[in-house]
């Protein structure tokens, strides 16, 4: 059954569409104060509540879905980019951003949800090449180094897989060895690179190829996804992205995409209505968010 588009515009819709096994049942446009600009959403694990930036990645507030209430988490340059949620939703870690002689330096820092306790990771860094929560724990590449500080929880018995970009490169970061894999070649450059929730895949962007691509934790069986940037996983076996054009300067078109980790089923999830970017899921992949041009934040809910 053909896929019926449906207008980011709608305020809530009910009525599914059907396309490769991905079936939309509502599409909303979250009710924010009309002075309140936001972009960049990342959705929690549990898909409760979304964190949003500001166009210049100043800031982060939180959305509850329940309660329709926004407040304040941090006023930090630098905080809304590659924000991290624990799988519980009860800890997050954002950058804070500062110019020391025309230089950018990051401290990666911490904030309990249940305390307000605010912790810092990292401090004053140049080299912050990737991070992740685990079990309270938050985990830091810096200079291809593991580094890590419990926060809440128990202490790791086991440290997780990490992907991370070091000079253009993909690395897997196991066992504390870190090890350059690049699989579509050393001669390419990388971006966007995750682990699936299960820890069995990686996803990753190649530069120069213009594609994304999913493969096996050591990088072999690479599959390509096609176009789609700022991919992110949507549960272990579906992987949600923006399909974007731009005329050198500005985007001029831009859609949400989901599209199975096989490579094989792609379903658009917005059409060319709107200018739609920046795409984050939920841990079972059912709900998605992302922020069009104007501003304003969109939940879109599926099923498989």
């Amino acid at each position: 059954m053909k896929q019926l588009f449906l207008g980011a515009l709608i305020c809530f819709c009910t009525t599914a569409s059907y396309s490769q096994g991905i079936k939309i049942t509502s599409t909303e446009t979250l009710n924010l104060p009309k002075s309140e600009s936001a972009y960049s959403p990342v959705i929690s694990p549990a898909g409760d509540y979304i964190l949003i930036t500001g166009n210049d990645l100043k800031g982060l507030s939180k959305y509850d879905l329940a309660s329709k209430q926004l407040s304040t988490i941090t006023t930090d340059k630098g905080a809304g980019f590659d924000v991290q949620i624990s799988e519980d939703g009860s800890l997050i870690a954002f950058r804070s951003q500062i110019y020391k002689n025309r230089l950018k330096y990051t401290t990666l820092k911490a904030i309990d949800l249940k305390t307000g306790k605010q912790q810092d990771i990292i401090k004053d860094s140049r080299d912050i090449e990737k991070y992740i929560i685990k079990d309270g724990t938050v985990l830091a590449v810096e200079k291809g180094v593991v580094k890590s500080k419990r926060i809440t929880g128990k202490q790791l018995t086991k440290t997780p897989n990490i992907s991370s970009i070091r000079q253009g490169q993909l690395y897997l970061n196991k066992n504390k060895q870190a090890d350059n894999i690049s699989p579509a070649g050393k001669q390419y450059n990388y971006l966007w690179t995750s682990i699936s929730p299960d820890g069995a895949k990686m996803l990753y962007y190649v530069i120069e190829l213009g594609k994304a691509f999913v493969s096996n934790i050591d990088g072999t069986n690479a599959v390509s996804l096609g176009t789609l940037r700022t991919p992110k996983w949507a549960g272990n076996n579906w992987v949600v992205g923006m399909e974007d054009y731009d005329d050198g300067v500005t985007i001029t078109s831009s859609k949400i995409v989901i599209i199975s980790s096989t490579g094989k089923n792609r379903t658009d999830l917005t059409d060319k209505s709107v200018i739609a970017t920046n795409p984050s899921s939920s841990i079972d992949g059912k709900k998605i968010v992302y922020n069009t041009n104007d501003g304003r934040i969109h939940l879109i809910t599926i099923e498989f």
